[in-house]
């Protein structure tokens, strides 16, 4: 005999998949009372769902036009199983020629809840490389991706993303916000992002932004030992990131 809480529990799951399937349905987002229409259900009941959804990033909420979409998660599980993502495999052709070129790791990550969520990688083929896996999130303010992706945001919102103290995995790690404030000056000026040594010893990083409709929202990075990174390996790695972005942002225009 199945309980009243049973059923309620059964109502609430098909509620989250109708919503998926209204959202996946809507190429420019549903509102809320669209979403409400769309499944048929009061926004009483939608709204906790939705607002639990859009906290894990299984849906994106966009303050501007008031409008729900599919989000990153629910991308990244989709990704898992669809292997022929036009967009993905684009971006990967793109690292693999990266990795091609400078023969280091390179990785490429969004931010997620004030961190960087790491979607893609290409390994190094050296003996010698990075161990990373896609899923993880690190803080911004020791990572390369992480200075792009809030480089050229307002600073008062980049500082409400960290928590002092900071998070030190290193001796080399910035010690304060002002100090990483700092920072995101110096990659606004260059155009390049770099994590010396401040994430892992003996490790360093440099990364780019990849812009989508005018704003950065990927950072693109190459990580390697630091013994290999001498300056014409440095120069290899910009070059070679520079022409990966021009690609990229081609694919997302």
């Amino acid at each position: 005999m199945i309980s009243v809480e049973d059923k309620t529990q059964h109502r609430s799951t098909k509620r989250v998949l109708d919503i998926f399937e209204a959202l996946a349905n809507a190429s420019e987002g549903l509102t809320m009372a669209e979403v409400c229409r769309e499944v048929n259900a009061p926004k009483g009941s939608l709204s906790p769902i939705l607002h639990t959804m859009a906290d894990a990033s299984y849906v994106a909420y966009d303050d501007t036009t008031k409008r729900y979409s599919i989000g990153l998660k629910t991308y990244l599980l989709g990704k898992s199983f669809d292997r022929e993502s036009t967009s993905i495999n684009l971006f990967m052709a793109a690292m693999r020629d990266v990795t091609n070129a400078c023969g280091e790791t390179c990785q490429l990550g969004v931010l997620d809840h004030g961190r960087v969520l790491y979607i893609a990688k290409v390994d190094s083929p050296q003996p010698v490389r990075l161990t990373s896996s896609i899923g993880k999130t690190l803080p911004i303010h020791y990572t390369a991706i992480g200075k792009v992706l809030v480089s050229e945001m307002d600073e008062e919102k980049v500082r409400a993303m960290l928590r002092e103290p900071l998070e030190r995995p290193t001796d080399a790690t910035v010690r304060t916000a002002d100090e990483f404030i700092a920072q995101l000056a110096e990659v606004r000026n260059e155009g390049f992002a770099y994590d010396r040594e401040e994430a892992t010893e003996a490790v360093q990083c440099i990364g780019i932004g990849i812009r989508s409709h005018g704003t950065i929202q990927y950072g693109l990075s190459v990580t390697t030992p630091s013994y290999r990174l001498t300056e014409d390996r440095q120069a290899l790695i910009k070059e070679a990131l520079s022409r990966a972005k021009r690609h990229m942002e081609r694919v997302l225009a």
